[in-house]
């Protein structure tokens, strides 16, 4: 586990040490940790407050599931309610087999998986690698998921490594398990894209797909620092977003769909706080001017096209026996010839970052 030498302890932001199972009791871990067969090893902070156990080759260091074996006081917070929606909601969410890859088990809700589209969706869901460094060391693909899909795996052809981190690790036995069947070399860490546990400059490139936009409004310019904080000079952060309501294709053509998906959003805000039920997911869209004015490298901060439209427009006008391909291969050379335009007047932007050398 030589990348540990480029981890830090989410909580103290120290360096962290590996401790083999042999010496677990010399750290006072708790005895119902030392009877799991799956942890081999763990790490401690320099402070030795703080257990994060390793199994199966997962590197679990979120604050969350730190254990606490220090003598002071445990400085953690609590989880806000945003945010452990989230985090409830990835911990339960299910998954099903598709083309030999697992994926997320609700994808077909936001994914559209039929054959009129599919030469369209799958272009867009190569299109970050168009934004990426042909080859490096280390693509952190923070909130990774189960990297279900052949066009998601490909991202990291060229690097040595893929770091896979997400808060749910489940999600990471099924990337890990979605690696391993496509020969790919990754490193799997359980973490909080608000608080990355790995040291500055450590990655050639960062990639978060589909996520920022979940994340607590108030966090998510901290997440964006910290994908610019672990990456080296000269490297590149590319995130993938949603500009919902802000995009005003969608709003023109879905019209009254639009407004009705627009209340429905602002409703079940209230609903989910005022009434117990099921992890819901969060989700808020920052406009394109907020991204130009929030940070200090803003004036290196680039939109491209990724998708301009999402499920509901093409499950409505994308349809085999009314031309939808045609459609769709015109839409798509849009996309291309006028990205930039299409990157804020659509839905889906890639925001590129390029670190410049601090």
């Amino acid at each position: 586990m030589s990348f540990i030498d480029n981890l830090q302890c989410p909580i103290t932001k120290s360096n962290v040490t590996q401790i083999n199972r042999s010496d677990f009791e010399k750290y006072n871990i708790p005895s119902e940790i030392q009877g799991l067969g799956e942890i081999s090893n763990g790490l401690t902070d320099e402070s030795e407050s703080y257990f994060y156990p390793v199994f199966n080759d997962i590197i679990i260091l979120h604050e969350y599931y730190a254990l606490y074996i220090g003598t002071d006081k445990d400085v953690r917070a609590k989880l806000n309610f945003d945010k452990k929606r989230v985090f409830d909601y990835y911990n339960e969410v299910s998954y099903k087999i598709k083309d030999s890859l697992k994926i997320y088990e609700d994808s077909p809700k936001w994914v559209d998986f039929r054959e009129v589209s599919s030469a369209y969706i799958k272009t867009c869901f190569g299109r970050a690698a168009n934004h990426l460094p042909p080859s490096g060391k280390y693509l952190l693909d923070i909130a990774s998921g189960p990297i279900g899909l052949p066009e998601y795996l490909a991202l990291s052809d060229g690097f040595d490594y893929r770091i896979c981190a997400d808060i749910s690790v489940n999600a990471l036995i099924q990337a890990k398990t979605n690696l391993d069947r496509a020969g790919k070399k990754g490193i799997f860490i359980c973490g909080d894209i608000t608080n990355i546990p790995i040291k500055d400059y450590v990655c050639d490139a960062v990639l978060c797909q589909h996520t920022l936009y979940h994340i607590p409004k108030n966090e998510q310019k901290t997440a964006v620092n910290e994908m610019s904080r672990v990456t080296a000079n000269n490297g590149k952060v590319v995130i993938i977003y949603s500009w919902f309501y802000h995009s005003w294709f969608m709003n023109l053509s879905l019209n009254i769909i639009q407004l009705y998906r627009i209340v429905r959003h602002f409703a079940g805000k209230l609903y989910v706080k005022t009434f117990k039920s099921k992890p819901r997911l969060y989700f808020y869209p920052h406009s394109p001017g907020w991204f130009k004015k929030s940070f200090s490298f803003s004036k290196n901060i680039e939109f491209y096209c990724w998708r301009s439209t999402n499920k509901y427009f093409l499950d409505i006008f994308i349809h085999k026996k009314l031309f939808g391909k045609k459609i769709l291969e015109k839409l798509m050379n849009i996309e291309k010839k006028h990205s930039r335009f299409m990157s804020t007047f659509g839905d889906y932007p890639a925001i590129v970052i390029t670190k410049t050398k601090t």
